[in-house]
């Protein structure tokens, strides 16, 4: 009767479990549902975000680049029909490039100076757009991105401006301006209801075009259309992330602001009808039907087993009489055997003893199991080849040996020890039992045969371990003779990355001073010749309208007076341009040498890269492509001379594994606890019986005279040894090889340092 009661209760349990089961298998598969309805939400939100971002940084630079074109600011500086009819060219082709409506330049006072020519909205010279938010802020220094409607067309259209620089005044602005109908062709694509709104939350582009030039949501501020819009009727929960339209549906509502234009933001409206469907098809599907079957199948089986609960229980009482008795009849036999034994598992602790052993030993029962075996009766035959369990491991069925075993009671035995393995009742090895017989009295009687033997038994034991203690003084010798081989060989090294560094360090010294005035007599001659190009055309227009000389005329064409005006400019730039790379090659010489730094200090990993790719461009250059994604790394106090030497190592290994023409991929990251640095190359690779010796001193796989075998030695003793950082290598015969270095992020060097 107890039992059914307990069966009764245990059935009740299992129902309100399967209730609740079913109840949190709802609320899971809803939660599901409605998570994945905003990841869909967030990813269309990002991969919309990139898209348009990327349109918007295209059409930027290209506003940019028109900016800085040199005819364009020579037409601001000075305006003839010949500047004139250049800069309409420009005008032109980016109009034509970028399928843009409108390609400009406005001056100072935002009139209309020059303009393309188009037939879809015809820009007249002298329009007017100072009060415009895109010329002022242009004007004032500041590239500028707004949204805007087309005058003739209604349609949404972006104005990028961008101001045109005369030296360091603004001498007037540029402007582009583009559809939004590649938006439109991005949008269509979308699921569910998506809108692109500028600061004022006023829609631009939309694929539910009932949408276009509303507001979506409360205003930032005045709307610039204000009287021409109206506000969407949506009611925004931003709590739960949701928003009701007029015609009662819920939508699930995410927004984010544009990469490339924060102000503007990109909204997203799932509709909550199809986040039920897919939680109703999921709550009707295999696993609803499986819920409620399982439910059944539970209760049929707790009938089946209420029946049959007795039978077993009779069973199992039957049983365990039987084992109780077994295990007393076994007991007894063990405790009353003459010898000591005991049971070792695989893991060399002692599980279980009988009476004798711990007679034996004179220790108690809570000392010995638990312990390894060899704290608990000791043998020099310990920790060796020889032991029980190791040669039972070995394959041995039966080991049977004479050994003086001590236990940490302090009494010392002569034993006869006999091991066999243990299996449990699958047959699988669990351990050993060892079998441990007194033979004292034995060996003392065989004493007085042995002494003779004595003498010449100690002898040959000197003599072996005066032999034992030669071989490791020999090994000893030998590592000692390998270690300072190595230290040796990178020492030298070292001191050679030290000459390096001060020839380095010298050199560069030493060419910074020339550039100096080199480049400084460079940037006077540029403006002397902007000087006397000024002169000479005023000259020439003087004399022209005085009267015109054809002599000097004819002169002027045979000396080449136009063509040398005009490439003196450009060979001025080239230059500095010029000028500019040394002086970039020496500040890599000094950050290379780093002679005047602290041993370690904080440094960036990225400029220790940089400075050392400067210095290693020559071996790089002809067959590498180097591809650099840096990451922002914090800095961390370091060796940066070794650190060099270090990236010096492996992008000089990469460039000689790449035959004829590869690529090396340089990639930096970091965590909270490490910075990363990630150096891959498309050379030959290293085969898998190779890679765990490469960084063992001497030891190289190129052939004999191409290699000393130190240089990834040296690598890991700086990241390892000197750095406390890690390195890994995975690598690919025929495809190449990746080296990851570890170097710890230390905020401030170790005191003392």
């Amino acid at each position: 009767m107890k039992i059914r009661l307990i069966f009764l209760a245990l059935g009740l349990l299992a129902l309100a479990a399967t209730i609740t089961g079913g109840a949190v298998y709802f609320q899971t598969v809803d939660t599901l549902v409605h998570d994945q309805g905003r990841k869909l939400a967030q990813e269309s939100i990002e991969h919309l975000d990139k898209g348009i971002s990327s349109i918007l940084e295209t059409d930027q630079r290209a506003v940019a680049v028109l900016a800085d074109m040199w005819s364009v600011q020579q037409f601001f500086t000075k305006q003839t029909p010949d500047t004139l009819g250049q800069v309409k060219l420009a005008l032109n082709d980016f109009l034509e490039a970028y399928g843009a409506t409108r390609c400009c330049l406005l001056d100072r006072n935002g009139l209309v100076i020059a303009a393309s020519a188009g037939e879809k909205a015809p820009v007249q010279i002298g329009a007017d757009y100072s009060r415009r938010p895109f010329f002022r802020k242009a004007l004032a220094g500041k590239p500028s991105m707004t949204l805007s409607q087309g005058d003739a067309s209604k349609e949404p259209a972006i104005n990028l401006s961008q101001p045109v620089f005369s030296g360091k005044r603004v001498a007037g602005v540029a402007l582009l301006t583009v559809p939004l109908a590649d938006l439109g062709k991005i949008f269509a694509h979308s699921t569910g209801v998506v809108t692109l709104t500028d600061e004022n939350n006023l829609v631009f582009a939309t694929n539910k075009q009932a949408w276009l030039f509303k507001v979506l949501g409360a205003a930032t501020g005045k709307v610039p259309m204000a009287g021409m819009v109206s506000h969407l009727p949506i009611t925004f929960a931003e709590a739960d992330g949701s928003a009701r339209f007029p015609d009662g549906r819920e939508y699930l509502f995410y927004r984010s602001p544009l990469t490339a234009s924060p102000n503007w933001q990109i909204s997203y409206f799932l509709e909550h009808g199809q986040i039920d469907a897919r939680l109703y098809q999921m709550l009707l599907g295999k696993a609803g039907i499986l819920l409620a079957g399982m439910t059944f199948f539970v209760l049929g089986a707790l009938l089946y087993l209420f029946r049959q609960t007795e039978v077993f229980l009779r069973q199992r009482e039957q049983a365990e009489k039987k084992a109780n008795s077994a295990k007393l009849f076994l007991s007894q036999i063990w405790n009353m055997a003459a010898d000591g034994m005991r049971v070792i598992d695989k893991n060399f602790n002692v599980v279980q003893v009988n009476e004798t052993f711990l007679t034996m030993t004179g220790m108690k029962r809570k000392d010995v199991l638990g312990k390894k075996c060899q704290d608990v009766f000791w043998s020099p035959l310990c920790n060796t080849e020889h032991c029980t369990m190791r040669q039972i491991l070995a394959g041995k069925k039966r080991v049977e040996y004479e050994s003086v075993k001590e236990s940490p009671a302090g009494k010392v035995l002569n034993c006869w020890v006999i091991g066999v393995p243990l299996h449990d009742t699958n047959g699988k090895f669990v351990g050993i039992l060892e079998s441990y017989r007194d033979i004292s009295e034995r060996i003392e009687s065989g004493l007085a045969m042995e002494k003779s033997f004595e003498d010449a038994h100690k002898l040959a034991e000197e003599l072996a371990a005066s032999n034992d203690q030669l071989h490791r003084q020999q090994h000893e010798l030998a590592l000692a003779h390998d270690t300072l081989k190595q230290s040796q060989a990178q020492i030298l090294q070292q001191e050679k990355m030290a000459s390096v560094g001060q020839l380095a360090a010298g050199v560069a010294h030493e060419i910074n001073n020339p550039m100096g005035f080199i480049s400084s007599n460079l940037s006077s001659l540029a403006k002397y010749l902007e000087r006397l190009t000024g002169f000479i055309r005023t000259l020439e227009e003087k004399l022209q309208q005085d009267a015109p000389d054809e002599e000097l005329a004819a002169l002027r064409k045979k000396l080449k007076i136009d063509y040398i005006m005009e490439d003196a400019v450009h060979l001025v730039e080239e230059s500095l341009d010029g000028a500019g790379r040394v002086k970039k090659i020496v500040q890599g010489l000094k950050n290379f040498s780093r002679i005047d730094q602290a041993e370690r200090l904080a440094a960036d990993i990225n400029e220790c890269l940089e400075s050392t790719i400067n210095i290693v461009w020559n071996e790089l250059k002809y067959k590498c492509e180097v591809k650099k994604e840096y990451g922002e790394l914090p800095p961390t106090v370091c060796n940066p001379q070794q650190l060099n030497q270090m990236f010096m190592n492996l992008l000089v290994n990469a460039a000689q594994a790449i035959e004829t023409k590869g690529e090396i991929r340089i990639k930096t990251w970091a965590d909270q606890d490490w910075i990363y640095t990630r150096i891959s190359d498309t050379g030959s690779g290293i085969p898998q019986d190779k890679i765990k010796r490469i960084f063992e001193p001497f030891y190289t796989s190129k052939p004999v005279g191409k290699g000393t075998g130190l240089g990834l030695s040296i690598v890991y003793d700086i990241v390892v040894k000197n750095h406390k950082g890690d390195i890994q290598v995975e690598s690919v015969e025929g495809k190449g090889t990746t080296f990851t270095v570890k170097i710890p992020v230390i905020a401030a060097p170790p005191a003392g340092q």
